[in-house]
């Protein structure tokens, strides 16, 4: 079959493309066809980080009216509350799958901040550019095979060298790298506050404070309300149980951290939750003039700008799995500037920072995926996958061309990390063609890599289920 050509399967009676946004794939990839819905007028969100943010903003836009449940008291308090957080791709030294999803999200996270700033919601950011260090060997051969390749343009990516990188960072640096010119650093906390005034300039968007999610569950729709009623309210699919009462949702998006990843149909999805603490420090005149966040094994950020954080340095971060703790301590501190003094001994030391000099430290938990790429689409029926495609076990290449059974009307953005900056805008522009029927910002390839219900195939052919 050519790829060109559409599926003509009828499930439930209806044509693939009665179901099904139109997308190229091969009969054999039937389970990679993702659902299409009817445009929904409301969507409920649990979440109150940048994935939320950009999810509602995104949304509101095509004049969907949502609303938000955030657990804590205010806007990003979780992994988003970071006081500076760097912006740049994940980039390997050859275009494989997750080094082309990041670079597409970068561009477009720029390009959204950007559009968000413009409209007068600004919020304290800087596109100084990016260098990683090459501190050792390791990473002098790899500066090389990046420079040698030559895969990714050089307003995306390049060698300098040692000379180069200290008039770059506008502070002395013993080692080169690779400088990413268009990348930099943002206030996470405000961005993310910024982009929900805006969405609520549409007003389409209520967000409610203090709602703890503690389960959800699936309801069946009412089918004896009057006409009216029906076209007054979409049918209730979902009740959200909470520590304030419970709440009705016709179409349901998961966007929360760590702490959702136990909740009712979204713990059959491999998220697991890792710790990480970034310290805050004081500036002094050494390091004050840094003009560009450096990576080593670890990050600096330069002097921030906020308000709430005037004159502070961020270093981090830390990465213990299985840790679910929120609170910041000692030993991570000293971890952190241990990192930094042995990647760049001789900056580390010329700052001479000590435990004196910190001004903060945050722990916070991040959700994490397997294969280290978000999670973005409906929430797939687990068990009728298994029912749908029991063939994969004997040959990954079997044809099929039945669609990925899902959830009806649940939907997962989620699985960042540490790259939410990065990723969640491009993520949002595909759950909102998902639920809106508007053309798909990537490649086919692109959204199986970015569906929940991949991980389901793959154990599947690997016989784990």
């Amino acid at each position: 079959m050519n790829k060109k050509q559409k599926l003509s399967f009828k499930p439930d009676g209806m044509t693939c493309s009665e179901q099904f946004n139109d997308i190229n794939v091969e009969c054999k990839s039937g389970y990679k066809l993702r659902p299409k819905i009817i445009k929904p007028q409301h969507v409920s969100i649990i979440g109150g980080g940048i994935a939320s943010a950009c999810a509602a903003y995104a949304l509101t836009k095509q004049g969907i009216k949502v609303t938000l449940y955030c657990k804590d008291n205010a806007l990003a308090q979780g992994a988003s509350s970071n006081a500076i957080g760097a912006l740049y791709p994940l980039l390997h030294q050859r275009a494989d799958d997750i080094s082309l999803f990041y670079q597409q999200a970068f561009w477009r996270a720029k390009a959204l901040y950007t559009e968000i700033s413009q409209q007068g919601f600004d919020f304290p950011h800087s596109w100084c550019g990016l260098i990683e260090v090459a501190y050792n060997e390791s990473l002098v051969k790899r500066q090389k095979t990046f420079n040698e390749l030559a895969t990714w343009p050089t307003e995306l990516i390049h060698k300098v060298g040692a000379e180069q990188a200290s008039q770059i960072a506008n502070v002395t640096l013993r080692n080169g790298g690779l400088f990413m010119p268009n990348a930099g650093w943002i206030a996470p906390q405000e961005l993310v506050k910024q982009m929900v005034s805006a969405a609520k300039t549409t007003g389409k968007l209520t967000v409610n404070t203090n709602i703890l999610v503690n389960k959800i569950e699936q309801l069946q729709p009412i089918d004896n309300q009057t006409q009216k009623d029906k076209a007054e309210k979409e049918p209730t699919h979902w009740r959200l149980i909470t520590n304030n009462g419970n709440f009705d949702a016709s179409v349901l998006v998961v966007c929360g951290g760590a702490e959702v990843i136990d909740l009712d149909f979204i713990k059959q999805l491999p998220f697991t939750s890792v710790q990480g603490q970034i310290t805050s420090m004081k500036t002094n005149s050494v390091i004050n003039p840094l003009s560009t966040v450096i990576c080593h094994k670890g990050y600096l950020t330069p002097s921030s700008s906020t308000a709430q954080h005037p004159g502070i340095h961020c270093i981090g971060a830390t990465f213990k799995k299985n840790n679910t703790s929120t609170i910041a301590t000692k030993e991570d501190d000293e971890y952190n500037l241990k990192m930094l003094s042995s990647c760049l001994p001789d900056l580390a030391k010329d700052i001479n920072w000590t435990e004196q000099d910190i001004s903060a430290s945050k722990a916070r938990l991040r959700c994490m995926t397997p294969d280290h790429i978000p999670m973005v689409g409906a929430m797939p029926d687990v068990q009728k996958h298994i029912e749908t495609y029991p063939h994969l076990a004997k040959d990954k290449n079997w044809k099929y061309n039945q669609a990925a059974p899902a959830v009806k009307n649940l939907y997962v953005m989620m699985g960042f990390g540490a790259r939410g900056l990065c990723s969640a805008p491009l993520a949002a522009d595909i759950l909102t063609a998902d639920l809106c029927g508007t053309p798909y910002p990537v490649s086919n390839e692109m959204l199986f890599n970015l569906s929940p219900n991949r991980f389901v195939i793959r154990d599947i052919i690997r016989r784990k289920v």
